[in-house]
């Protein structure tokens, strides 16, 4: 790609240039990981209560992998076409009334589904996918070809090279080589190394748009350019690298600052009902708390009255997280 459509605010990008071998993965599973790790640490004490009420953990990492863990029960055949959104080829951007009727497309359900999370109606289980979907598909949105063509699956019909000899598609070769072509299997100091690195204007932008159709807007913009520079026999080396990560650095730099945003933003009122604090789970009775709290004292020469045993609160059981099959 040219530089033309990236931002090369990443100084270190491009440095390495490391054949890999055979490669696998769902953004795959580096780049969820990294997008619930920048995250993480944006988060608010409220939103992070939330979290933990509803996931057992404030784990957004892991929490991130669970709608394409479970891509493979057919139970969950419903939310397959919920990862992306697909728009004609001649047109340079998403219309809801066309592209996702009824809101069944990767932008009308990280709304819906970030709705339910906080609706204390619902079943607890129900809201727990739902806060799970949600965390997944706001990745998933900005990775440039989930908002793609249907023609092609998103660019997974067309074949490519990668580093001398893997064979994978175009799609993947977003989701994941390019990814881990940087990081070699260190995601986490990549994810480091981006939020170390995000510009305050950019940081302040993002934040400032939670319009999940803008996003996807921004990612059929790149997905254009993408298709536009795709090498003619289909061969993608080290000069293809350094020319597009700094593209795949800002969609997760930018997926992990949004994902944060939206979920500070849905849990700003909220109130779990058990009190988190640092993941305390029973209050302990503190050396300050007042003498009439205490038991009192027993003359010597009787035998000292058993006190009322003090009440231990115990946070309702939160069912484990749905496995994968």
């Amino acid at each position: 790609m040219k530089s033309r459509a990236i931002s090369k605010w990443i100084p270190w990008v491009g440095l390495l240039s490391v054949t890999l071998g055979s490669h696998a993965g769902a953004w795959g599973e580096e780049g969820h990981q990294i997008v619930g790790t920048i995250a993480m640490t944006r988060l608010t004490p409220q939103a992070r209560a939330a979290i933990i009420e509803l996931l057992g953990n404030d784990d957004l990492a892991k929490a991130g992998l669970w709608a394409d863990q479970i891509r493979g029960d057919s139970k969950y055949d419903w939310a397959k076409p919920l990862h992306y959104v697909n728009a004609p080829r001649n047109e340079n951007s998403i219309v809801l009334e066309r592209d996702c009727a009824k809101g069944e497309c990767v932008v009308g359900a990280i709304t819906r589904f970030l709705a339910v999370a906080t609706d204390s109606t619902k079943p607890i289980e129900e809201r727990r996918e739902a806060l799970k979907f949600a965390i997944h598909f706001i990745g998933d949105l900005h990775q440039p070809l989930h908002a793609g063509y249907a023609d092609d699956m998103g660019g997974n019909r067309i074949q490519v090279i990668a580093f001398g000899d893997m064979k994978t598609n175009l799609h993947a070769l977003w989701d994941s080589v390019l990814i881990h072509h940087k990081s070699q299997g260190d995601w986490r100091g990549l994810a480091k190394a981006l939020e170390t690195d995000m510009p305050p204007k950019e940081v302040a932008q993002w934040e400032g748009n939670l319009d999940p159709l803008v996003w996807g807007n921004e990612s059929r913009a790149i997905t254009r350019v993408i298709y536009s520079d795709l090498p003619a026999d289909a061969k993608i080396g080290q000069q293809y690298y350094e020319s597009n990560f700094p593209t795949v650095a800002r969609r997760l730099a930018a997926g992990g600052v949004r994902l944060a945003a939206a979920l500070n933003k849905t849990f700003a009122a909220y109130k779990p009902a058990i009190k988190n604090d640092d993941r305390a789970v029973s209050p302990v009775r503190s050396s300050t708390d007042s003498p009439a709290d205490k038991p009192a004292d027993k003359p010597a020469d009787k035998p000292a009255q058993q006190p009322a045993p003090i009440p231990i609160v115990i946070p309702a059981v939160v069912p484990a997280p749905v496995s994968a099959p």
